[in-house]
């Protein structure tokens, strides 16, 4: 039984790089919107004069005017926090046009019994990050360029800190893994319509609200009061093997807390899918809104390395 386990991993293995699993977003727009809020409220206390330089190369984004008409009636510190909110936003909102890039919102690797035959990573995150951190950083770059860099950089960190893309499922269910949750169905509660864990996870932060700008707020006020900044950043003098780090964070998530360690269950079956079990619901929302506020106090870290 061992030695078919490990042939069906290889077998599988072998399939990863074909599949291009592709999540639709990480956090829905409130979790990142309230990632660029708190991002904003921790670089104005500690490094204005960062929060100042971005707010000044945003002004040359090719979607400047796009920006312009979302942040129409602010003024002052209102505006300029929105404007980090929007950016944080931005790769989601421009997706299918010349600036995205689907394969830059993930770096998976697998959680199974089967992980040690596993060590690839499915996702351009990293490599992603550190080159826009270093255009963001190059005061010799087109300001355009470096708009855009900030922007992504806001958003990787932000997908990063969502478990489900850094961790997802491989089993005898779903031998070509359950792409990072996106075809693994449950129910909320019982008569509950079927959603995918991903969505499930995705969407673990939001509030009521009547839009996605009040309801950042909203989860940004939350996640800040329960979860304040630490009083020492811990960005360290590598900021990518930070984020890697951080990621190793989000996969430990996935494998202990959305997958339980293999006791989950899912199914690759709509109708079937199974109500999560009691406990569930609660403790999610309570890992979201910490990573959430984690991804905040960690990018404005990030940001404060950006000079005009």
């Amino acid at each position: 039984m061992r030695k078919l386990a490990i042939t069906l991993a290889v077998a599988a293995a072998a399939t990863l790089g074909a599949l291009a699993p592709a999540p639709a977003r990480a956090w829905d727009d409130q979790g990142h919107m309230a990632t660029g809020d708190i991002a904003y409220d921790a670089l104005t206390a500690r490094h204005p004069e960062a929060a100042a330089a971005i707010v000044a190369i945003m002004r040359d984004h090719p979607d400047h005017a796009l920006f312009d008409k979302r942040l129409a009636g602010l003024t002052g510190p209102a505006r300029d926090r929105r404007l980090f909110a929007l950016m944080a936003v931005w790769p989601d909102d421009t997706r299918k046009s010349p600036n995205d890039r689907p394969d830059w919102h993930y770096a998976l690797k697998v959680v199974s019994p089967w992980r040690f035959a596993f060590p690839f990573t499915v996702g351009k995150a990293e490599v992603a990050f550190r080159e826009q951190l270093a255009i963001a950083r190059d005061p010799k770059a087109p300001r355009a360029q470096r708009a855009i860099a900030l922007c992504w950089i806001m958003h990787l960190v932000g997908d990063q800190h969502q478990p489900l893309h850094a961790g997802h499922w491989m089993s005898w269910t779903y031998p070509k893994t359950d792409r990072a949750g996106s075809i693994a169905f449950v129910r909320r509660q019982a008569g509950a319509p079927p959603v995918d864990m991903h969505e499930l996870w995705d969407s673990a932060p939001d509030r009521p609200a009547p839009n996605r700008e009040v309801g950042a707020d909203l989860v940004a006020a939350a996640v800040e009061a329960v979860h304040p900044r630490p009083a020492r950043d811990d960005l360290g003098p590598d900021p990518s093997a930070a984020f890697a780090a951080w990621e190793r964070e989000s996969w430990t998530l996935a494998k202990t807390v959305a997958y339980r360690d293999g006791q989950l269950a899912t199914s690759p079956d709509r109708a079937a899918a199974p109500v999560l079990p009691a406990g569930y619901a609660p403790r999610m929302r309570a890992i979201a809104d910490a990573r959430v506020a984690q991804a905040g106090y960690r990018l404005a870290e990030v940001l404060a390395l950006v000079k005009t």
